[in-house]
């Protein structure tokens, strides 16, 4: 690869540094060209192309490090297939060696078309931009990008002859953290693989068969989405992709409160396994570790993708000392832009450590470990489970925060009071102690803190409104005031460029119906 432009470290400095403050994040992702990016995805690009702002779709802002920006761009005509890209400016020059023999791949595939290159960068690598199927991280991603491997691939899991050609569809392109795709052959023969850089995947697999022999059974109308298999020599996991919607849309609906208390029943009996009992349902086709490298070696050495999962029987376990730190990563780029408000959420979460600390902590339960609503697809009245990567064993009041906070900020999105909904779900849960509602409330409003941090696009016009609200929700929670009015809130997913301000109703304490866990 060869340096295209200038080198870029002065200004990438002054820019991740702070030193131009919001305004300045926010112009370099909203327009790159001003920023260094025009020359690159030129060169990245038949001569003579005319370059157009390409779809900004995501940013990620870590002050002092990087600023990466993710983008759709389509170049020519031919809008209906966009490419994912990464746009990073960094401290650090990216180490960018193995990108030409990706790249070459990508060639030998025919996945470089219609640009020309797929990597470029300025020529400290201060500034850089790949194109998918192009990650480092992530050298098995490029053949997951060709029809021909995919469709073998997915003849192999089912164990029939390859048939039509599959269409490889990106839904999360993120360079060194994680990509999810779709592959499908029509509307009715559609699979989602997601690639890991570790075996987590296999694991998830041989978890959705554990819960699928759990769940239905105990709890009719929900069940974990169910995996096609695992592929050891990409760690990649396949996945039916499961039809409904994410079950925030339906909470405006009279069939909400149902789908909620099945939810919250569902919960009730993860919480309510014994969690010996569950690793040791977990199938025994699931090996340990050094099994599941010994077959993606195996794997590696044949001709045909390989088809075995394998798996660690040891789930992972988590607590609320980490969420606490993982909070406070999460909201780094506000104390960079915004330092008073930045310096009133690490106090907030010191309170909301403070009292959690003062409450005793359950035994772990078998927990989800990310329930969300967009975790839970809708259709009918049925729900399905996704996204099992965070199974495994913590408090339970864990999950329970987790889920009242998101249904606070979806209500909030939504226009709706969160109270029927805490309500519903809550309801299906059943009776427990007391100390568990008390800390799942506390967690809840740092779950809370997380998603502003998180969900809210730092470009957004009103993001530094909109966090600032949430902080002052999170105080007025903690100290045990009265409602706190509006909240922070994002425009939904932590991408879009154009999403709406919500009207927030958060995690005000002692408000009647606010939706608390009493």
């Amino acid at each position: 690869m060869t340096s295209v432009s200038p080198p870029a470290s002065g200004q990438v400095t002054r820019l991740v540094a702070g030193h131009r403050g919001l305004d300045g994040i926010r112009r370099a992702v909203t327009d790159p060209f001003a920023y260094g990016a025009a020359p690159l995805l030129a060169h990245c690009l038949p001569r003579g192309s005319r370059l157009a702002a390409p779809r900004l779709l995501r940013t990620r802002y870590a002050p002092g490090r990087e600023l990466v920006a993710y983008y759709a761009f389509a170049p020519g005509r031919n809008q209906s297939s966009p490419r994912h890209l990464a746009l990073t400016w960094s401290i650090q020059p990216a180490d960018l060696a193995t990108t030409g023999v990706l790249e070459r791949e990508a060639e030998v595939r025919g996945l470089v078309e219609p640009f020309e290159r797929l990597v470029a960068a300025s020529a400290d690598n201060c500034l850089t931009l790949v194109i998918a199927p192009i990650d480092p991280a992530f050298p098995r991603l490029v053949r997951h990008y060709e029809s021909g491997y995919v469709t073998a691939t997915a003849a192999s899991l089912a164990g029939v002859r390859p048939g039509a050609d599959r269409e490889v569809r990106a839904l999360r392109y993120r360079p060194g953290s994680r990509h999810v795709l779709r592959v499908r052959t029509s509307a009715e023969d559609s699979t989602i693989v997601k690639l890991y850089r570790d075996d987590t995947g296999a694991r998830t697999v041989a978890v959705a068969a554990a819960m699928d022999a759990l769940l239905p059974a105990a709890v009719p109308g929900i069940r974990p989405a169910r995996s096609i298999g695992y592929v050891p020599a990409d760690r990649a996991a396949w996945w039916t992709e499961e039809p409904g919607e994410p079950l925030w849309r339906r909470l405006p609906d009279v069939e909400a409160g149902p789908l909620l208390r099945t939810v919250g029943r569902a919960l009730r009996v993860l919480h309510d396994t014994d969690p010996s009992a569950f690793t040791s349902s977990l199938p025994s086709a699931y090996a340990a570790p050094s099994a599941s490298r010994s077959a993606s070696r195996s794997a590696s050495r044949s001709s045909s993708p390989a088809s075995s999962p394998a798996s660690s029987a040891h789930l992972p376990a988590h607590g609320a000392d980490a969420e606490l730190a993982a909070t406070t990563r999460a909201a780094e780029h506000i104390q960079g832009l915004l330092p008073r408000v930045g310096g009133r959420l690490r106090d907030v979460v010191a309170r909301i450590g403070d009292g959690l600390a003062a409450r005793p902590v359950e035994s772990p339960t078998l927990t989800h470990g990310d329930l969300t609503c967009d975790n839970l697809l809708a259709t009918g009245d049925q729900v399905r489970l996704i996204d099992l990567d965070r199974t495994g064993f913590a408090e339970p009041a864990l999950d329970l925060g987790k889920f009242v906070a998101d249904l606070w900020w979806w209500c909030a999105e939504l226009g709706l009071p969160a109270g029927p909904a805490v309500t519903a779900f809550v309801d299906g849960y059943g009776d427990c102690d007391r100390n568990r509602l008390a800390r799942a409330h506390g967690l809840a409003v740092l779950f809370h803190l997380s998603l502003a941090a998180r969900r809210v696009p730092v470009h957004h016009p009103e993001w530094a409104h909109q966090v600032s609200r949430a902080v002052r929700q999170a105080e007025d929670a903690v100290a045990g005031g009265g409602a706190s009015g509006g909240g922070a809130s994002g425009g939904g997913a932590s991408g879009g460029g154009t999403a709406r301000v919500p009207r927030q109703r958060g995690p005000s304490a002692g408000e009647s119906g606010s939706g608390e866990l009493r």
